[in-house]
């Protein structure tokens, strides 16, 4: 075979959004950039922010590990839409007829705004509430930095503001207002994300020190000054856990010492394993077959170790 002529495309079958990944690889190799953007925005409404943080499940899948290893499939969709956002003509395109329908989302996450995307694809009146000051949800105000951007979160933001959809920002629907939407929408579209965490159920778990993973990191991305000592240990094995893990060495420093502690082994870790690599490499220590029992703290009800049983 080819390098694209899958006869089946396990690629686009593993990715979440279904991307036509064979025929953007294609253009991409024959200099066609701007054809591969089109194939890519069918199918994607945030191009430049997964280009930077999709976890590319679709590269465990490709058929060309089958003869040698994977396409780069995400940095190939990275190159190309940063090539389009550097070369595109700032013309102004014709946006699709509307079909007399107004839909109301509730969330500006990606959720709500790829929903918002397709459907004004297809000439609905789209106004999004949003209870926060900006949009992007978990995407902006969860994953690191270093990892993301904001320029490309709202480039892709913009692009579905230009569209046509009206974003309501600091706008938290409430149930009067609710009930008001069923009247005045043809439809309606709740997404919300996810709201909270679960908590470990050991004795410890609310001392001073012990931070949620999402909490900590909306902090961070933020700037608020979080004092987490020269000592963290982080439970779990997903790609959060190697976000806050990599965030906290950022903050420790040389001198501190960051230790993931699992349950598992490093190779049963949910988290994309470029990832794993990520924090092993800047110096994150990994603790395998140890759960978390219990949390001890001091007289100041701060925390001073942590106590693992063997797996």
């Amino acid at each position: 075979l080819g390098y694209f002529d899958c006869i089946s495309a396990p690629c686009e079958d593993t990715c979440p959004a279904n991307q036509g990944i064979p025929s953007y690889m294609y253009h991409t190799a024959h200099g066609d950039f701007e054809s591969a953007y089109r194939v890519i925005t069918e199918t994607n409404a945030f191009p430049n922010a997964t280009g930077m943080v999709c976890d590319h499940v679709c590269q465990t899948k490709c058929t060309r590990i089958n003869y040698d290893e994977s396409l780069a499939i995400r940095d190939i969709k990275r190159f190309v839409v940063e090539w389009h956002n550097e070369n595109a003509q700032d013309e102004k395109k014709e946006l699709t007829a509307s079909n007399g329908k107004k839909v109301a989302i509730i969330g500006a996450g990606p959720t709500g705004l790829s929903t918002a995307y397709f459907l004004l694809k297809q000439g609905f009146e789209v106004d999004v509430f949003e209870a926060k000051d900006k949009p992007g949800g978990m995407v902006s105000a969860a994953i690191p930095r270093f990892r993301i951007d904001e320029e490309s979160i709202m480039t892709d933001v913009e692009e579905i503001v230009r569209m046509g959809a009206h974003i309501q920002y600091n706008h938290k629907v409430l149930a009067e207002e609710f009930e008001q939407f069923q009247k005045d929408y043809c439809a309606m579209v709740i997404a919300v994300g996810a709201q909270d965490v679960p908590q470990l159920n050991i004795p410890g778990i609310q001392a001073q020190g012990v931070y949620a993973s999402l909490d900590f990191l909306k902090k961070a991305r933020e700037g608020i000054s979080i004092n987490l000592g020269k000592n963290v240990v982080i439970f779990g094995g997903g790609n959060t856990a190697m976000d806050v893990a990599r965030t906290s060495y950022r903050m420790v420093g040389n001198d501190g010492k960051v230790t993931i502690v699992y349950r598992r082994t490093v190779e049963e870790m949910p988290a994309v394993y470029q990832e794993i690599l990520d924090a092993m490499q800047e110096g994150v220590t990994f603790m395998e077959l140890a759960a978390p029992v219990e949390i001890f703290t001091g007289a100041t009800g701060k925390v001073t170790r942590v106590q693992c049983i063997k797996m």
